[in-house]
């Protein structure tokens, strides 16, 4: 999964292991954050690699930069994350379609790569 801006520009990428071949894009939404999430709290430093940015992250070119390393909150960033989707702000494209339908069936052997696109960095207001 890769996130990039509406002019293109990759922010960031994922890769998701153990997924079931079909699946929603609000579940594919929820793995793809409990991996960044999850992936951080293990080893927590001064980098944040993940799709929504934690509240006091600067964007650098290597990352999100953690003023303090902590352990961050998945359902807060979840939270934030389909905020974003519900106010336009973050749309999911699959080859040629965008979407940001929720409920929306994505098969994964079809859509190898899915790409987040953002009108705007999603922040979770805590964690």
């Amino acid at each position: 999964m890769r996130d990039v801006s509406t002019a293109g520009h990759e922010l960031s990428r994922a890769e998701l292991t153990g997924l079931p071949d079909t699946l929603t894009l609000g579940e594919l939404l929820q793995a793809r954050i409990h991996t960044d999430v999850e992936r951080y709290n293990a080893d927590p430093g001064p980098v944040f690699h993940g799709l929504v940015q934690p509240t006091d992250a600067m964007r650098y070119s290597d990352g999100l930069r953690m003023p303090q390393p902590r352990t961050l909150d998945a359902e807060s960033f979840l939270a934030a994350a389909r905020q974003a989707v519900a106010a336009g702000l973050l749309a999911f494209r699959l080859g040629d379609e965008v979407t940001a339908d929720l409920s929306h069936l994505v098969d994964l052997a079809v859509h190898d790569e899915v790409t987040a696109v953002l009108r705007r960095p999603v922040v979770a207001r805590s964690g």
